[in-house]
This record gives C-alpha cells, structure tokens and sequence, in this order.
C-alpha cells in the first residue's frame, strides 16, 4: 500500500524569525489536559464517522484525522514537544502584530501561552487578522501598505490555524492555512501547509494548484536540484497516483528520484519514502520486476 501521509509538513520550522529570547520562554503544559483533549477528540470523531452513514468519502477523511489523534495520543512526549514547539513559534510571532493590538493584550495573551491556554491569544489573531484586511483593503491606493497590513492578515490567518492544530481541531487549521496561502501566495511555508490538510480533505485539485506553486517557487528560489525540489515532486507523485493519473505520476517520481541521485550522499528519509511509493506505484501497475529492482537500490543507498 502507497505511502499516502507523505505530503508531509516539513516545513513546520520554514521561514520562522526566532526572536532573541525564544529559547528562554518555558511553557508549563499539563500533560494529562493533553490526553483528555485527544481523548475528547478521538470520540468526536468516531461518533461523526458513525453519522456519515454512506458518506464514504467524508468517512475517509474523518478516519485520517481519528488516526492523526490516535498516534498523537500514543505518544504523548512527543505530542508534548509538538505543542511546544508551535506555541514558542507564536510566542515570539506575535510581536509581528504589536502595531495593530493594544500592549497589554499582548502581555496577556503571552502569559496564558506560557500556561499552555490559548484562547487570548486566538482572540488577539482573530483581531489582528480583522485589522490587518481592513487596512489593507483601505490602503489598496498604496501598494506597500496594503502588502504590509495584507501580510500581517495572512500572517495571523497561519498562527490561528496552528492554535486550532494544538486542540487538534484539523478542519479550523485547514481553513486559516488556505486563508494564510490565498493571502500570501508566494509564502512557501504557508503553500506547503495548506496542501498537506487539503490532501487530508481529499481535496486534490486544490492540493494539486498548491503543490505546483511550491515547486515554480523552489525551483526560482532554491535552483533546479535542491532536494526540497524532490519532496514537492514526491508528493506531486503522490497525488497524481491517489488520482489515478499514473504517466504524470511516474514522471513526478523520476524526476524526484533523478534530484535524489544527483546530490550523491546518504538518502534522507524524504529519499527513503520516495522509492517506497515509486515501489508502491510500479508494483499496483504490474511492473513487479522494476519494483523489485527500485527496492533492491533502496537497499544498496
């Protein structure tokens, strides 16, 4: 079975501005709140799954982010780091919005962070996102300012949805992260973000027209074979498999795999999940043989 969760978010840490202090903030996150809101969540869904009826679709989709929970709820200390790590990354992104939000809401929404709650902190982005379109439509005669206050719209727009994916609320996250992408389109973080959930809605028209901006940027940006070039490819392969469009995905593949090749030192695991869905794909088509000899190069990388 192909590897289908590969559209994977490595771009989490992409174009994140560290401030100075990041390091220093310490979050206290109770574990067992944690547990109960995977707990919680888990059951929301098996009983939305139970409502579906005949909807297999919708089944589907419901079914992924169910298991998304349940491997977030088998590993807790890793679910623990995770949270953190988003919540230190809007810590220190809310000084973005220091213009547009009284400072003492500012201070607040930090100090409730530091204690894992989030609910100052949505407010203030939901605010700050409002703020940032006004002005930016307001501003449209001037073409800096209305970039700028657009920006901060989108901007705020990616920081709300990763609040809605640390209360692992997956469908909020996927509406601010194509919020965040529409507004800043030439944002590769907010692009790959928004294709990884639109996969998981099996919205594949849409993954497709995101994934396809990601790879014109990387390839203006990072060159014709930088390895992020492989990945995008990768999950393009991914995606034209899922669809059924198998000549696209194989050129997708090869291409990725030609980048991978190229670079000369140990694959990564990006590398390694490539050639277990280009194996995937060859052995559903029949070409047992050529699958057999990608596995055996795997094997020898």
């Amino acid at each position: 079975q192909r590897n289908k969760q590969n559209l994977n978010r490595r771009s989490f840490n992409y174009n994140q501005q560290k401030q100075p202090d990041q390091e220093q903030v310490q979050f206290n996150l109770d574990m067992d709140r944690i547990r109960d809101t995977l707990v919680h969540r888990e059951a929301e869904l098996r009983q939305d799954v139970e409502r579906m009826g005949l909807d297999f679709g919708l089944q589907r989709v419901l079914g992924h982010f169910r298991d998304r929970v349940r491997r977030r709820l088998a590993d807790l200390p890793a679910t623990h780091r995770e949270i953190e790590d988003r919540l230190r990354n809007i810590y220190a992104r809310l000084e973005e919005f220091k213009n547009l939000i009284e400072p003492d809401q500012l201070s607040l929404a930090r100090m409730e962070l530091k204690r894992g709650a989030t609910g100052k902190a949505a407010a203030l982005l939901k605010r700050a996102q409002s703020l940032g379109n006004r002005q930016a439509a307001g501003a449209a005669d001037l073409q800096l300012a209305a970039a700028r206050n657009k920006k901060l719209a989108a901007g705020a727009a990616f920081l709300l949805g990763q609040l809605a994916e640390i209360d692992f609320n997956y469908f909020g996250a996927t509406q601010y992260y194509q919020l965040a992408a529409d507004l800043q389109p030439a944002n590769l973080a907010y692009l790959k973000t928004a294709a990884e959930l639109s996969y998981a809605f099996e919205e594949y028209q849409e993954t497709g027209h995101l994934l396809e901006q990601v790879l014109k940027m990387q390839e203006k940006l990072l060159g014709p074979e930088h390895l992020d070039l492989a990945q995008t490819l990768n999950n393009l392969g991914v995606l034209r498999h899922t669809q059924g469009r198998q000549a696209e995905a194989e050129a997708f593949y090869l291409w990725a795999l030609e980048i991978c090749e190229a670079q000369g030192h140990p694959p990564n695991q990006d590398a390694v999940n490539l050639r277990q869905n280009y194996t995937a794909f060859l052995q559903e088509v029949g070409r047992h043989r050529e699958a057999e000899a990608v596995k055996a190069q795997a094997a020898m990388a």
